[in-house]
């Protein structure tokens, strides 16, 4: 039977991945990280925090040290896992992808950044009800992922021989449409440069949102129902 996309990174290339980006990652910038600008340009000072896809926890051990956050990191690659435990043994780590997160409590804030756009098309609404089951009510959401104003498939260049492609659209709007999340902001940039800028080509450009979950409160009562 053929692997789905998620079966792949989570066996192959979610380690692929890491090796190839392990170097740049040691070298990360927290003060050009569009997802750690939106928490402090909003002032959240969550104190749990779980992020998914989150590599070998680099993203999380900086909120940890900003805010005394408890941080969870989910991660398909056992080598990202490995090394981050080895760097940075205050976060809990946890082997899983995102249609099936092998936590069961639930936090201030949760981050999904540059991970939707490789989930296979068969688990995208059960990887964003998982994701959902995870933030507590009045809780937000951070998701980071190529912006385009179309749908756009594009073949994964490092899976040539494979049929397997990143899917680019506006992921924030499956938890809007929902009606129990609500835009707090978004942010563009240009996903080369990583500079905020309202210019970025239809393929280069990348979001960052911020909602926040509220379940009830918004809906407006029109009186009883027969």
């Amino acid at each position: 039977m053929e692997s789905s996309q998620d079966q792949l990174f989570g066996s192959v290339e979610g380690n692929s991945w890491f090796r190839r980006n392990e170097q740049t990652l040691s070298l990360f910038d927290p003060a050009a990280d569009l997802p750690l600008k939106t928490i402090d340009l909003y002032q959240l000072k969550p104190k749990s925090v779980i992020e998914v896809g989150a590599a070998n926890g680099f993203r999380l051990a900086e909120i940890a040290r900003r805010y005394n956050s408890r941080v969870v990191a989910v991660e398909a690659s056992v080598e990202a896992i490995n090394d981050g435990k080895r760097k940075f043994p205050h976060i809990e780590f946890v082997s899983g992808l995102a249609k099936s997160i092998p936590v069961e409590e639930s936090f201030d804030l949760a981050i999904v950044n540059f991970v939707f756009h490789w989930i296979d098309r068969n688990n995208l609404l059960r990887s964003a009800a998982e994701i959902d089951r995870l933030i507590i009510e009045g809780g937000f959401l951070i998701i980071g992922d190529f912006f385009p104003f179309n749908f756009m498939k594009v073949p994964y260049h490092h899976l040539a021989d494979q049929q397997v492609y990143t899917y680019k659209q506006n992921y924030a709007a499956i938890f809007l449409a929902s009606g129990l999340y609500h835009p707090v902001c978004l942010l563009t940039a240009e996903h080369k440069s990583k500079e905020l800028t309202g210019e970025a080509s239809e393929n280069e450009r990348f979001g960052v949102w911020l909602l926040r979950k509220a379940l009830k409160e918004h809906y407006i009562e029109n009186g009883p129902t027969n």
